[in-house]
């Protein structure tokens, strides 16, 4: 399936027709991206546990939705990433919010460490550590993350969250680990492991410790021209295993979604299926007319059909949905996070605003709306109507 032309804006050779690139978990990052422009590179961790709570945090750099972002790449002056970090923490309980922030910082109180293994945003620092296992396996990753973060209505959210498990290691025959140019670059790391989350906010202690996913995404040209029109992606943490499935739909009408299923063992072992049968049921659309399946059926590597069932939508936005995903194969039962987006709807001119409401600026300016979508989300009437002043950076 072919992506769209690389654009006379963005020379560079072809990266071989692929949509996206399942990149190997032993490439490191190339800091490089931070000057592209238009580019961008992410790193996300999710948790989730047995009762269905959970938490995402994702450090970045040209954050594709951030406002203006997209906007600017449209009009033909592309931003580079390195000007645009952010975090983002989220926290859920009882299939609903608990706790908000996406930060986007300065600039100059950001940096990428030169070992391309730790990197600080503003008060916050993200470490890698990887251990040699035993003979046959590959290293054991432990990423801990220091979070100190201002909150739009004066007070910290502060904490720290960690994850521990195998590197992923790609079958025999897999590319190499070198990333091609031009493709939304997906890098699985650390799955099927255990991590934690422990937070103190305004409000009070918050505490997820359970199942732990951490990937990394880039791409040297804006997301939008990557010829995807929407992407359903979701990870089943099941006993000794996650599954994560991905469908990718491409811009161009005449051609066919592509499916990937990936599993990771508890050992760090993975195997890659791209025919595994993906259906999506129960179609439904929110009220910004994002479509969206309450379920979706695929085979895992073996045949073996795996269901995964939207247990509640966390995030229902107007291109972007957020879930909290239950699964089973077999006998087999467990949790997990699911995402829906629509890149073509990311930075519009009528969505901006809204956008903003859910952004906090620590240069600001900022949307007078923003104490109603940040931190602590019980008590952000009283917050609002209760302050005094501008919102505090």
């Amino acid at each position: 399936m072919d992506t769209i032309p690389r654009s006379p804006a963005h020379p560079g050779p072809d990266p071989g027709g692929l949509l996206i690139t399942l990149s190997s978990a032993d490439c490191g990052p190339d800091p490089a991206v931070l000057n592209d422009p238009g580019g961008f590179t992410w790193f996300y961790v999710d948790l989730v546990d047995d009762r269905g709570r959970g938490a995402t945090l994702i450090w970045s750099w040209g954050l594709p939705f951030l406002p203006g972002y997209a906007r600017s790449s449209r009009a033909g002056r592309p931003q580079l990433p390195v000007n645009r970090p952010s975090v983002n923490l989220v926290v859920y309980e009882g299939g609903r919010e608990r706790f908000y922030l996406l930060s986007e910082l300065a600039p100059d109180q950001c940096a990428w460490g030169p070992d391309s293994r730790s990197w600080r945003l503003g008060d916050c620092s993200f470490n890698w550590t990887d251990t040699p296992s035993a003979a046959g396996h590959g290293p054991t990753r432990e990423l801990q993350a220091d979070l100190d973060l201002a909150l739009p209505t004066g007070g910290r959210a502060t904490g720290r969250l960690w994850l521990s498990g195998p590197l992923r290691r790609d079958p025999p025959g897999a590319p190499g680990p070198a990333d091609p140019p031009g493709t939304h670059v997906w890098a699985p790391m650390v799955a099927a492991s255990r991590g934690g989350l422990e937070l103190q906010t305004p409000g009070g202690d918050l505490r997820v410790e359970g199942r732990a996913y951490h990937d990394r995404n880039s791409a040297t040209r804006p997301l939008h021209e990557l010829g995807m029109r929407s992407w359903l992606w979701g990870r089943l943490a099941l006993p000794g295993r996650d599954l994560i499935f991905y469908r990718l739909v491409p811009s161009a009408p005449a051609e066919p979604p592509r499916d990937l299923v990936v599993e990771i063992a508890a050992d760090g072992s993975s195997r890659v299926c791209e025919q595994a049968g993906l259906r999506e049921a129960g179609l439904r659309r929110n009220l910004w007319g994002l479509p969206w399946p309450s379920s979706v059926t695929f085979a895992d590597p073996d045949g073996r059909p795996v269901e995964a069932q939207v247990s509640a939508v966390l995030d229902n936005g107007p291109f972007y949905q957020r879930y909290l995903l239950r699964g089973r194969c077999g006998g087999q039962q467990g949790y997990g996070m699911g995402e829906n987006l629509v890149p073509g709807r990311v930075d519009s001119d009528l969505l901006r605003p809204l956008v903003r409401m859910r952004v906090h600026r620590a240069g600001g300016p900022n949307s007078v709306w923003l104490p109603l979508f940040s931190g602590d989300c019980d008590g952000r009437w009283a917050r609002m109507l209760g302050r005094s002043g501008a919102v505090r950076v």
